[in-house]
């Protein structure tokens, strides 16, 4: 029953990682706008507007703006939020302009931000919704892996040959191997951040200290992103009562500006004042686009080789 169980753990594997993607993407938002309206912690700050992009061009726009404001430390910092404008005439999101927004500290490690001047809404139908997908996605499961397992038992020595003659125990090993060596490296060079990582960076992010670092070394990890370097400083800095913290982190340099790395002296970072030991560049937290398509990007991966790796598993069991 060797190849058998190979394969059926394979399908769980797909199973379990897609029920918990459905999960905590569907009931994420839900269960902090509840945890946010028990615990009263939404902060209201004024922003101001730096610059609007339209989105969507309609009678009511949808607009992407970069918005100035102040962390939970007093340090200014960049944030884009998206807004459908239902009353354009009036004018309300241009460059220059202030408006409130709120930051909802349930919604960690996710972005906080919104712009609202009172609790985020609770939506019961966007709620309904995720539990009818939930249940349809266990569903099927459930019936087609439950009928793949009686025809299994019902016949093991034939199920054991198919497998092993099938090149779908191999490819799917296969595959898993990849995703998860892929999943690592991207992590190692800083392209995809694991739960804890997001979690620093969103405390450096809305409760850090901005500060000057000092650059101490640097040099090249052999990593290029569209062409150009990773480069990994080491710098020191100064905390509010002078003590000095040593810190590292990468970042991505222009291939034709890698000759002038060393006139690079201060580095802008931010770090936790109960902790400076964590620091990072502050440019690193506020950019997360590049991040967010690599993570796109895997995950659309991801789900080609689920759809391959599912069709190959039912085609031996709907050949018996």
């Amino acid at each position: 029953m060797t190849y058998t169980v190979i394969s059926l753990f394979l399908v769980g594997v797909v199973v379990v990682f897609w029920l918990q993607n459905l999960l905590r993407n569907c009931f994420c938002r839900s269960f902090c706008i509840l945890k946010n309206r028990k615990n009263n912690n939404v902060a209201q700050k004024e922003a101001s507007i730096l610059s609007v992009k339209t989105i969507k061009d309609k009678e009511k726009p949808l607009l992407e703006l970069l918005v100035l404001f102040q962390n939970f430390s007093g340090y200014h910092i960049q944030r884009k939020i998206r807004v459908w404008d239902s009353q354009p005439n009036l004018q309300r999101f241009v460059p220059e302009n202030t408006l409130l927004i709120g930051l909802n500290e349930a919604r960690k490690p996710k972005d906080p931000v919104f712009l609202s001047q009172g609790v985020c809404r609770f939506s019961f139908a966007f709620t309904l919704l995720c539990i009818v997908k939930i249940v349809v996605f266990i569903s099927v499961c459930f019936i087609f892996i439950g009928d793949a397992i009686e025809k299994i038992m019902a016949d093991p020595s034939y199920f054991e040959t198919a497998f092993q003659d099938s090149i779908f125990w191999q490819f799917g090993t296969l595959i898993l191997a990849f995703c998860v060596f892929l999943y690592f490296l991207l992590e190692k060079i800083g392209l995809l951040v694991n739960g804890k990582t997001k979690k620093e960076n969103w405390d450096l992010l809305y409760h850090g200290v901005a500060n000057k670092a000092k650059v101490k070394s640097y040099k090249d990890t052999g990593a290029l992103i569209n062409d150009n370097p990773v480069v990994e400083f080491v710098y020191s800095f100064t905390d509010e009562d002078g003590r000095t913290f040593e810190g590292s982190d990468k970042k991505v340099i222009e291939k034709l500006e890698v000759g002038a790395l060393t006139d690079i002296e201060k580095l802008e970072i931010m770090y936790l004042a109960g902790n400076p030991e964590i620091s990072r560049l502050t440019e690193n937290l506020d950019d997360h686009n590049f991040g967010r398509f690599v993570h796109l990007l895997f995950m659309v991966c991801a789900f080609i080789f689920s759809l391959i790796l599912v069709f190959l598993f039912f085609r031996i069991m709907f050949l018996y």
